[in-house]
């Protein structure tokens, strides 16, 4: 695969998806005098007070935080993790405008990986003022292969180095059912293939709307991630271990069934033979630049998600599902050989669901 940048611009005049927010009641005609109209109990509306225009209802203990809001709070986010303002990478807003998420990312922050380990390059190495993390230790402390894990170091690809950027994605809803969550992950920077944290990483952070005051979100998500800041570079160390673990090219797409069967299976039969085809590009690509081990099978099948999402407009969910496969293939109980005999017919099945 061609090497490209990350495709981030600068935060400076971005308001395309930022409008003012404001609520009011919800009133219903009275029906003995149709003349008047009474506010119907425990609803609100939420308007694009720009437009002055209704775009949901919520309950009357919902706080509307406006998308500028949610931005700018992850913009905090980022500096208080890696000391340095960062860029947008991905914005995506719903055609209802309720749904918001952006993705932040920094070219100065980067996880370089290669044969002999990894380690992170940043701004914050450089200087522990203004609060910014130290991250001089992980710099300095390469970690090494687990030579238990490597099945003979060739089926990585020779002179292997990779490239990751970590971001922090914002998402924010002017409408019931979701709350606001700001989560860490890491896109790749040869391909800004982006993967996610599992939900219950300490890297994710969720809040409900029921709060009185943006403070009470903004003060309980800036705590959070001060005290689990160094906690990024978890997925690193997971990425580095699925490196070692061998996995013959013929059977990385047996990952990508396995991680998303019940989004394939929803699929039509002719969608699902397309996304086969699709699969089969992917693997190519990616033993021919990572090797054939299961870091390469992880990005075929978070490359793979792209194909399932279509348009909505938050990546998280389907993402996470790929990290939490990840967490579950690194710990100490997996047995690959096990596992790709467990998956053997599940192409097979999936597809001819």
């Amino acid at each position: 695969m061609r090497a490209e940048p990350l495709t981030s611009r600068p935060i400076q005049g971005v308001n395309k998806h930022f409008f003012r927010v404001s609520d009011t009641p919800v009133r219903y005609q009275d029906l003995i005098d149709p003349g008047i109209f009474k506010p119907f109990p425990g609803k609100k509306i939420i308007r694009n007070h720009s437009l002055n225009q209704g775009i949901s209802i919520v309950g009357s203990g919902f706080l509307p935080v406006s998308h500028e809001e949610a931005f700018n709070l992850g913009v905090a986010v980022f500096e208080l993790l890696f000391g340095i303002t960062p860029q947008i990478h991905k914005e995506r807003l719903s055609p209802t405008t309720t749904d918001y998420s952006v993705d932040l990312v920094s070219d100065e922050c980067r996880i370089l990986f290669s044969r002999q380990g990894y380690r992170y390059v940043g701004p914050g190495q450089r200087s522990q003022s203004k609060g910014r993390p130290a991250f001089e230790r992980l710099n300095d402390t390469l970690v090494n292969a687990d030579e238990s894990l490597l099945d003979g170091g060739h089926h990585i690809v020779e002179n292997y180095h990779d490239e990751y950027h970590p971001f922090i994605r914002v998402s924010n809803y002017l409408r019931e059912g979701m709350p606001l969550s700001i989560e860490l992950g890491y896109y790749r920077q040869r391909c800004t293939n982006g993967m996610m944290f599992d939900a219950m990483s300490r890297m994710t952070f969720t809040h409900p709307y029921e709060v009185a005051d943006f403070q009470v979100m903004k003060g309980a998500a800036l705590d959070h991630f001060s005290r689990y800041k160094r906690d990024f570079m978890t997925m690193a160390e997971k990425l580095w271990k699925l490196l070692l673990i061998h996995i013959p090219k013929a059977q990385i797409r047996y990952v990508a069934f396995d991680i998303f069967e019940k989004q394939i299976i929803q699929k039509s039969p002719a969608e699902r033979r397309k996304l086969q085809a699709a699969l089969s590009d992917l693997v190519d690509r990616y033993v021919a630049e990572i090797g054939e081990n299961l870091n390469a099978a992880l990005n075929v099948a978070t490359e793979f998600s792209k194909l399932l999402e279509g348009k909505e407009v938050s990546q998280s969910t389907i993402q996470t599902l790929a990290a939490t496969w990840a967490d579950r293939v690194t710990s100490k109980a997996f047995d690959v050989h096990s596992y790709l005999t467990q998956i053997s017919d599940i192409e097979e099945r999936v597809m001819g669901a």
